[in-house]
């Protein structure tokens, strides 16, 4: 009698083990030991089923990328600032990378908060806007209480490989720290970077996660039941923010370091960080722009107005004294000149009134620094005074006072330019020993010019008969506006001494002083009374 045949039992698949944050052991099968292809298994990879199903075989993702040792991890006073995100601030001289640190108000609490994850493990995430400090602020606090060589840091970049770190991090010497840095945390979470499972594990371990993340990126990910919702809720977190309170300012103005004074002196509405932040993109952007035929009329606007500021002009100012481009050339080099780098200021920057620009403070302030532009010109300084007594009364008597100082060299040296700019602003500053000693320097090196010059200064004081002088000689030597303006320099003179002679009662010179000024109503005025 035949026996019932067995009945046929589909055999379940196992799931494939989920790999752990340690490890994934993939056995591997020697290529010539490898089974011919058959229609009795199942190949995942496929998707494909052959048969009845006597077995699996699994495809799993690529081993993690192994994480050096954490004892070779290096000490925290060796690790370089630069290499964590913090960005570097300008240097015109011998100064250190970066300015020295400021501390700011939550600096406190975070020290506490690292302190405390130090001992037991966990993450520390500082977030906050974008270039307020993040970074340095959360470096600066694991300065302070990390424990310098007893501490070693892991600074992995974004997109790191970070299912390594549970290996790396067994048989360490537990009588330090380790730390895991990961800036703009954003980048290090996923499947391969920070996961729940991952952080559990580093907290098992002891070991601190000190993150920086910025707001929005923190806001997007912290809430819901997702994966980084799930890394976030078990963070500590600190915000920072780019306004500095006045306390922090209060600081601020204690330190020496030349960055930090320009930083108090022209950040205008930027917050410190920005300003730090910001300015060498700046100073960068606009150098090269002037070695580029596509941006060199933006440079060149852009210029104009860094220039007025280093002649100490504060204020805004209309673009007519900054460029002669008009239409679509003067639209394409505000419209680039204006656009905000790093989110934050411009090159240029508007004024309070409308139609009125000003070179960006991170950029005057490295401009003011610079040992490599060109020193300011003679008519600069002239057109700087002009500008600032028509927009910056305030600035006035600064401008004038630096342009004296700053063209005085060029004028002992014998330039004429110079002399002649530093007698009018003498004038300006009412010094007229000063402005008569450069005027005579200037008409003994220059018959044709120097002479009248200054019989124009000596005319505009009122010292008609020297003045006369002074233009007789320029006459005489050949200057066209000399002979032009000795005719009606001689009728004013003439004046002058009609009326005193009116006034002793010459009925004379009471008639022609009449007539003189009725010839002088139709004169139109070229000498400056």
């Amino acid at each position: 009698m035949r026996e019932p045949e067995a009945e046929s039992i589909p055999v379940p698949i196992a799931p494939a083990p989920a790999p752990t944050c340690d490890h994934v052991d993939v056995p591997v099968v020697p290529a010539e030991a490898a089974p011919a292809a058959s229609r009795d298994h199942v190949d995942l990879s496929h998707g494909t089923f052959h048969a009845a199903v006597i077995g699996a075989q699994y495809n799993y993702a690529s081993a993690p990328t192994p994480v050096t040792p954490a004892d070779t991890w290096p000490q925290l006073r060796a690790v370089r600032r630069l290499t964590l995100g913090i960005r570097p601030a300008r240097r015109f001289g011998d100064e250190p990378t970066l300015p020295p640190y400021v501390r700011r108000d939550t600096d406190d609490l975070l020290d506490r908060i690292v302190e405390e994850r130090l001992r037991t493990g966990g993450l520390v995430v500082v977030t906050g806007e974008p270039l307020s400090g993040k970074s340095r602020t959360a470096w600066a606090s694991l300065r302070r209480v990390g424990g310098g060589i007893r501490t070693r840091v892991h600074n992995a970049q974004p997109g790191t490989d970070l299912r390594g770190l549970p290996t790396a991090l067994r048989g360490r010497d537990r009588s330090g720290n380790h730390v895991v840095w990961l800036d703009d945390l954003e980048g290090h979470l996923g499947e391969q970077g920070l996961t729940a499972g991952l952080l559990a594990q580093c907290v098992h371990e002891g070991v601190l996660v000190l993150a920086t993340m910025r707001d929005a990126a923190y806001d997007d990910r912290r809430f819901g039941d997702g994966p980084t919702a799930r890394v976030l809720s078990g963070a500590s977190t600190v915000q920072l923010t780019c306004h500095w309170s006045e306390a922090e300012l209060a600081r601020l103005d204690e330190a020496a370091d030349p960055r930090l004074v320009d930083a108090r002196r022209h950040r205008g509405t930027l917050g410190v960080t920005q300003f730090l932040a910001v300015g060498p993109e700046l100073w960068e952007e606009w150098l090269r722009a002037g070695r580029s035929l596509a941006r060199k009329r933006g440079h060149q606007l852009v210029r104009a107005a860094v220039d007025l500021a280093r002649c100490g002009v504060t204020a805004a100012v209309p673009l007519e004294p900054l460029t002669t481009l008009t239409g679509p050339w003067l639209d394409e080099a505000l419209e680039w000149a204006v656009r905000p780098r790093l989110g934050t200021v411009g090159l240029l920057v508007r004024g309070e009134e409308t139609g009125t620009w000003r070179a960006s403070g991170p950029l005057v302030a490295d401009a003011l620094r610079s040992p490599d532009l060109s020193p300011l010109k003679h008519d600069q300084w002239l057109s700087a005074v002009r500008e600032a007594h028509k927009h910056s009364p305030d600035d006035f008597d600064d401008v004038v006072r630096a342009g004296r100082a700053a063209l005085r060299a060029l004028g002992e040296a014998g330039d004429g330019n110079a002399m002649n700019t530093l007698g009018v602003l003498a004038g300006l500053a009412e010094d007229h020993t000063d402005a008569r000693f450069w005027y005579e320097r200037l008409a003994d090196r220059s018959k044709t010019w120097g002479t009248f010059l200054f019989g124009q200064y000596l005319a505009g004081r009122g010292e008609h008969a020297e003045a006369i002088r002074y233009y007789e000689a320029a006459a005489e030597a050949g200057n066209p506006v000399a002979v032009q303006d000795i005719g009606p320099l001689l009728l004013i003179h003439a004046e002058h001494w009609l009326a005193r002679a009116a006034e002793a009662g010459s009925q004379s010179a009471a008639a022609q002083l009449t007539a003189l000024r009725e010839a002088l109503a139709d004169i139109p005025a070229t000498v400056e009374e």
